[in-house]
């Protein structure tokens, strides 16, 4: 026997679309979240968070992207833990500042994998909203020169006069030095990272003169642990 309850859902949707109105639609669900990789070195979905080195502070933060989960506002996406394998003795994952980083001093060398858990959160209730996914990642810990800078970037603010010198290291402790490529005129030697935060975010800025004449130019940059690139300094912002 057909339930009239059912009989009348079914009818009023049939007269809804036959008088023109909207049958209301499923809500879609979501794709599970996804990690931002674009500062590590990946190769068959498998990303290198560092490299960093025994006894030098590391640090890298852990973005996620998607879709969000519901309607309230309150839920994101998140790296939430690691869901299998191990970090590297002496690292460890938390959220300082509310973002998932890995920080510490390592203390062994060697190659770590391990794997991150993404979902989306709600702020207020803690819940995870929609399908999960897990991202496969590796720390490889060297022994003093181990490094991988990536996005290394340079600028000029002709109205505050400051050069400023940006990208990622995980290596949060390297000292970073820039020179003129083509005169080789040293703008400033060994100064640390002006970023506190430990997400492998470096800036280092200088107060000077336009290095490049207000116009475009080449600068060397060079770390404490051997890294050394050619950057282009774009012409002055104001």
């Amino acid at each position: 026997m057909r339930s009239p309850l059912k009989a009348l859902l079914v009818t009023g949707s049939l007269a809804a679309a036959s008088l023109g109105g909207a049958v209301p639609a499923a809500a879609a669900t979501p794709s599970p979240p996804t990690l931002v990789t674009t500062n590590f070195a990946c190769s068959n979905g498998v990303c290198e968070v560092g490299p960093g080195n025994v006894g030098m502070p590391f640090g890298a933060g852990l973005i996620p992207a998607g879709q969000q989960c519901g309607t309230d506002g309150e839920t994101n996406p998140e790296v939430t833990k690691v869901a299998s394998g191990s970090l590297p003795p002496g690292l460890q994952f938390g959220f300082p500042n509310g973002e998932a980083q890995i920080t510490g001093t390592p203390t062994q060398a060697g190659t770590y994998s391990f794997a991150v858990q993404l979902a989306n959160v709600n702020y207020a209730s803690g819940q995870i909203c929609g399908p999960t996914a897990t991202q496969q990642l590796t720390i490889t810990i060297g022994t003093g020169r181990a490094d991988r800078p990536a996005g290394v970037r340079a600028g000029y603010n002709g109205h505050l006069f400051r050069l400023s010198i940006g990208g990622y290291d995980a290596n949060v402790s390297a000292l970073w030095s820039v020179s003129v490529t083509s005169t080789g005129k040293v703008i400033f030697s060994n100064q640390p990272n002006d970023i506190t935060s430990d997400n492998g975010s470096f800036g280092v800025t200088d107060h000077i003169g336009d290095p490049c004449g207000y116009s475009s130019c080449n600068l060397t940059v060079t770390n404490s642990f051997g890294y050394s690139a050619t950057v282009t300094l774009p012409p002055p912002t104001y």
